[in-house]
């Protein structure tokens, strides 16, 4: 939990290898094309209540055995994210 809240890197970054188009399904489109790099912002992932119940509150419980199947693949990235973490 404190990994999530107080990242060690506020952001990572991927080079993309290819083009990819982005659709968020209510009109808008674009696409990144091969050779970009892409940041990603970890601080704000972690925060968003969107992936996170009560974003701001501190809650070593939301890593417990139980409750670990409730974290949305993607959100949690104190370290980055690929096949290395």
């Amino acid at each position: 939990e404190t990994l999530r809240m107080w990242a060690p890197a506020p952001a990572i970054d991927r080079l993309c290898v290819r083009d990819y188009e982005l659709d968020d399904g209510e009109g808008l489109k674009f696409t990144i094309e091969k050779g970009t790099c892409v940041w990603f912002p970890v601080h704000g992932i972690h925060l968003d209540p969107k992936y996170i119940p009560e974003p701001e509150k501190f809650d070593p419980e939301r890593f417990s055995d139980e409750n670990k199947q409730n974290i949305v693949s993607g959100t949690y990235l104190p370290f980055g994210v690929g096949p290395r973490n």
